[in-house]
C-alpha cells in the first residue's frame, strides 16, 4: 500500500507540476487574439447556405457540444477543468498500476517470509528457489537458501556429534562398571590386571573429554591471536614429541622443514601439528613410514604429512574430518578418540587455511594444510 501510494503521489505531483507550468505559459507568455462572439454568429449565418463537410454533419448529428472560448479567462477555465479531470484520472490509474507493480515486486518477500517462519519452527529443508530474473530480491532469496542449507548441515552435524559423543563416553563407563561389578560379585581384592584395565578406561575417557573440550574451545573462540610464528619450529617440536612412539612401532619418521612464517595462534597451530603427526603414526602399519614437510609455494605456506597404512577410498577420506569417524572401526589397542582430524579441520578453518586429504595409491593418507602467507 505504501509503495502504491508513493507511486500514485509522485505521478500526481508530476502531473500537477506539468499543469501548473502549462498554465503559467498560457497566461504569461503567448499573446492571443480572440474573436468577439457576435462576429462568430454572423459568420455562422453567412456560411449557412454552404454545404458542410461529412465530418461536420456527423458531429452535429451526434450532438457534440460546442465550447466557446472568447477570452483568456475562458481558455484558462477550460484548461483547468479538463486538466483537473485528467489529473484525477491519472491519480486513480497510477494508484491501481502502482498497486499491481508493487505486488509483483514484493511477491518474493512473501516467499522469504514463509521460509523464515518454517525455519523458526525447525523445518530447515524448505528452499525458496526464485531463480531468474536476477535482481536484489532474488539475490536475497538465494542468500537465504544458502543460509538455510548451512544451518541444516550444521544441525545434522550437531546431532551426529551429540550421538557419537554420547556413545564414546558411555562405552568406557559401561566397561568400567562391568569390571567393578565382577570384582564386587567375586568378593575378592581386584587383581593388578583389573586395576590396569580400569586405568586404561579412565585414561581413554579423559582423552575423549579433553579432545571434546579442545574442539569446543576452537569452534567457539571469537578469533585467533594475531601473532607471527614460524610454522617449521612448531612442527619440529611436535615431531620430536612423537618420535619415541614412532620408534616403538618401527615407523620411520622423517621431517623436511623449511622456515615459513605465518600469522595465527601459536597454541592452536601446535595443536594442529600434534594431531596431524600423531594421526600419521597411530594409523600406520608396523615398519611403515611418515614424512613431514613444511614448504613455501608462491604466497602460501604448506604443511604436508604423508604416511603409509591401509588403503582407503576418496569417499572415506572425505569423512575423516567428521568427529568420531574411524576407518578401522572401534577396536584396536591404539584406536584414538576419533577427533584428531576434526580438530585439525577446525583449526584450519580458524586460520583461513585449506585442508586437503588425499588417499595414497599404495595405502595410507596424504594430509595437506595450506596457509596464506604472513600478512596476506
Amino acid at each position: 500500500m505504501r509503495l502504491a501510494l508513493t507511486y500514485a503521489g509522485l505521478l500526481t505531483a508530476s502531473g500537477a507540476v506539468l499543469l501548473t507550468l502549462t498554465a503559467v505559459i498560457i497566461i504569461w507568455f503567448p499573446t492571443y487574439s480572440f474573436t468577439p462572439a457576435a462576429t462568430v454568429a454572423a459568420l455562422a449565418e453567412d456560411t449557412a447556405s454552404t454545404p458542410l463537410p461529412l465530418e461536420t454533419g456527423l458531429a452535429n448529428e451526434l450532438s457534440v457540444p460546442a465550447l466557446e472560448v472568447a477570452s483568456r479567462e475562458d481558455l484558462m477555465q477550460l484548461f483547468l477543468a479538463v486538466g483537473g479531470v485528467l489529473l484525477l484520472a491519472v491519480a486513480v490509474l497510477g494508484g491501481y498500476i502502482g498497486w499491481r507493480i508493487a505486488g509483483r515486486m514484493l511477491a518474493p518477500l512473501h516467499e522469504v517470509s514463509v521460509a523464515a517462519k518454517q525455519a523458526a519452527t525447525g523445518r530447515l529443508d524448505h528452499r525458496i528457489g526464485l531463480g531468474t530474473p536476477r535482481d536484489e530480491l532474488t539475490e536475497l532469496a538465494a542468500t537465504f537458501d544458502d543460509m538455510l542449507g548451512s544451518l541444516e548441515t550444521a544441525f545434522h552435524s550437531h546431532q551426529r556429534f551429540a550421538a557419537n559423543a554420547s556413545h564414546e563416553l558411555r562405552t568406557p563407563l559401561a566397561t568400567t562398571r562391568a569390571i567393578l561389578d565382577v570384582a564386587l560379585a567375586t568378593g575378592t581384592v581386584p587383581k593388578r590386571e583389573v586395576l590396569v584395565g580400569l586405568r586404561e578406561m579412565n585414561e581413554r575417557s579423559v582423552e575423549t573429554v579433553t579432545a571434546l573440550l579442545e574442539l569446543a574451545d576452537i569452534e567457539s573462540a571469537p578469533g585467533t591471536t594475531d601473532a607471527r610464528c614460524d610454522l617449521a619450529s612448531l612442527v619440529k617440536a611436535s615431531a620430536g614429541d612423537v618420535g619415541e612412539r614412532a620408534r616403538e612401532r618401527g615407523i620411520s619418521l622423517t621431517a623436511d622443514l623449511e622456515a615459513a612464517t605465518i600469522t595465527g595462534d601459536p597454541r592452536l597451530l601446535r595443536l594442529l601439528a600434534d594431531n596431524v603427526i600423531v594421526n600419521a603414526v597411530r594409523h600406520n602399519i608396523e615398519g611403515g613410514f611418515a614424512r613431514v614437510c613444511v614448504a613455501t609455494e608462491q604466497d602460501r605456506v604448506i604443511l604436508e604429512v604423508e604416511n603409509s597404512g591401509t588403503a582407503i577410498t576418496p569417499e572415506q577420506s572425505h569423512q575423516l574430518t567428521e568427529p568420531f569417524i574411524r576407518l578401522s572401526g572401534r577396536s584396536g589397542a591404539d584406536r584414538g578418540h576419533g577427533l584428531g582430524l576434526a580438530i585439525v579441520a577446525a583449526i584450519a578453518r580458524r586460520h583461513r587455511a585449506e585442508l586437503d586429504l588425499e588417499p595414497r595409491p599404495s595405502g595410507g593418507l596424504r594430509v595437506r594444510v595450506i596457509f596464506p602467507a604472513s600478512g596476506s
